[in-house]
């Protein structure tokens, strides 16, 4: 009986079953015993490989510019591609326009391989390593193997992310200005000057408030999925904050935020209950007599835990401690009732900040600022599908997996892209930085304290002080009125007992020193690591 010859069709997919290595075995041969070019044979091969999977994965059934149907086969192009035009526009395209493939010369195990150990977190010379050793990718540089890594970190950055619902964690984290990678460095706090390079342990001159840091605003609901965006160099906004989340907070049952005004004023505009616990929460507590029961002792912990009550009782009809806006007059008890049962707390946020800060300053080892939101959105792409999945993705499976879930979604991102990308995040007006330096002088100056920065929390945002006293709760009011000596004050409405304490002529003075009770620190983490730092470099 005749042996039967292989069809093309057939060889194609029985190339598709070899791993990388048992398939450069195969064109090894052919091309010995062709006595051709191992290269020309290997990227032709590999190319048409890969167009025998983009057809398997039904990939540019449609015109892409169109999206018609009606298209047709247009012959062949010189490296073999199949090339098809669509009727209805004349557009003409391969399987592999506008895909991440496109102008490929790489096998389909070298891509998922580098997406593997991009969702790994491998660093550059780790990667290039594997790279080398495994894959013989001999002459591959560290700029080609990072710029390969950003293509996949921006793809799967730009995937959607989930509508939040339910009880809603928001609150921001900050991650330091950075311009690794760049020849000009250039200052955001003084516009006309260089910005020096940081070298170890060098704090900002006035914090989070400012352009030295980017605010990265998270939110996070009580089913794990979460929204992270890069919202602004500086103070986060009312108009940025909307802008960038009303797409992704699905009717919330609950908000649960920190005392930053942004959303107290979101809250109000849609009428959401909004749970709000302030930083200092366990200053507050603690300096009021709180204690921790002696649980050991159950006699001694039940009279611990009703005297604890009573301090918590007293706090929160003082507007001190952790409450619910939006919803109304409500009793301590009952606000009591609503927080267990709703679980309202900042829990989940504070451990996805954790998380976020380790990623990019320990696993991407620091991350330049205009690419920052790329990475954050690769981040949160990996841990919305570790809801969905139960696992982070780790394994040649998960990457693959992920890998067709990019070739279906057809995104791309060409290295111009990556080259080009500059920053485009807000930034302070010249006359904010202005005020900014002047009234953190003058808060340094009321505190004694040299490190003092402002921060989201504090309520002085545009440093107008009327609004700030009009923010504050009548018994801290109460409590300048007493201090500066001043009399008949309780009989005042609100508007006319802060006109009161605004004309006092050490105003700035009683503010700022306000501020500095209020805070659950003295001196920010950052200086603190700096001071710190310094002891070691005699």
């Amino acid at each position: 009986m005749p042996k039967r010859s292989i069809t093309h069709d057939e060889v194609l997919k029985y190339l598709e079953t070899l791993p990388y290595d048992k398939f450069k075995q195969v064109v090894e041969h052919y091309a010995s015993v062709k006595s051709t070019s191992f290269k020309s044979e290997m990227d032709t091969l590999v190319t048409m490989n890969l167009q025998s999977r983009l057809e398997k994965l039904n990939i540019n059934r449609s015109c892409p510019k169109c999206d018609s149907k009606n298209i047709s086969k247009n012959g062949k192009r010189s490296n073999g591609i199949q090339e098809f035009k669509c009727k209805d526009c004349c557009c003409k395209f391969t399987l592999f326009t506008n895909t991440i493939l496109e102008k490929t010369r790489w096998h389909w195990d070298i891509w998922i391989k580098v997406l593997e150990m991009t969702l790994n977190s491998y660093s550059i010379d780790d990667m290039l390593n594997v790279l080398e050793k495994d894959y013989s990718c001999y002459g591959i540089n560290r700029k080609t193997v990072w710029l390969w890594r950003m293509k996949f970190i921006h793809v799967l950055a730009s995937f959607p992310m989930p509508k939040l619902t339910g009880v809603i964690q928001i609150d921001e984290t900050f991650i330091r200005e950075s311009q690794k990678g760049s020849r000009k460095l250039v200052s955001y706090i003084d516009k006309t000057d260089t910005r020096e390079a940081r070298y170890g342990y060098r704090p900002s001159q006035y914090g989070v408030m400012g352009p030295e840091f980017a605010t990265v605003t998270t939110a996070i609901d009580n089913s794990g999925y979460c929204v992270c965006k890069v919202s602004a160099l500086g103070k986060l906004t009312n108009d940025v904050f909307v802008d960038l989340f009303e797409d992704y907070l699905n009717k919330p049952a609950y908000i649960c935020t920190d005392a930053n005004d942004v959303y107290e004023n979101y809250c109000k505009l849609l009428d959401i209950p909004h749970y709000v616990k302030p930083s200092n929460y366990n200053k507050v507590i603690n300096k009021n007599g709180y204690k921790t029961p002696n649980y050991k002792n159950p006699t001694a912990s039940k009279a611990t835990e009703l005297k604890n009550n009573k301090i918590l009782e007293k706090l929160y009809y003082q507007e001190l401690i952790d409450r619910i806006t939006n919803k109304g007059p409500m009793s301590y008890e009952e606000f009591a009732l609503l927080k267990k049962t709703h679980s309202l707390s900042l829990a989940r946020v504070n451990e996805l900040h954790s998380d976020i800060k380790k990623f990019i300053y320990r696993d991407m080892t620091n991350v330049g600022t205009k690419y920052l939101q790329d990475y954050i959105g690769f981040y949160t792409f990996m841990r919305n599908w570790r809801v969905k999945n139960g696992h982070y993705p780790s394994s040649k499976s998960d990457a693959e997996n992920i890998f067709i879930e990019i070739l279906k979604a057809k995104k791309n991102y060409t290295i111009a892209d990556v080259k080009e990308e500059i920053l485009t995040l807000p930034k302070p007006s010249n006359r904010y930085i202005t005020l900014l330096k002047a009234e953190t002088e003058k808060a340094r100056k009321a505190t004694s304290n040299k490190y003092f920065k402002f921060d989201e929390e504090d309520g002085f945002k545009t440093f107008n002080k009327r609004d700030y006293l009009l923010d504050q709760p009548k018994s801290k009011l109460y409590e300048i009125c007493k201090e500066c000596k001043l009399t008949k004050y309780k009989k005042l409405a609100l508007w006319s007992l802060v006109s009161l304490i605004l004309s006092q002529p050490n105003v700035d003075d009683i503010i700022y020193k306000l501020l500095a009770e209020d805070r659950h620190y003295k001196i920010a983490d950052e200086d603190l690591a700096a001071i710190k730092a310094s002891k070691y470099r005699h």
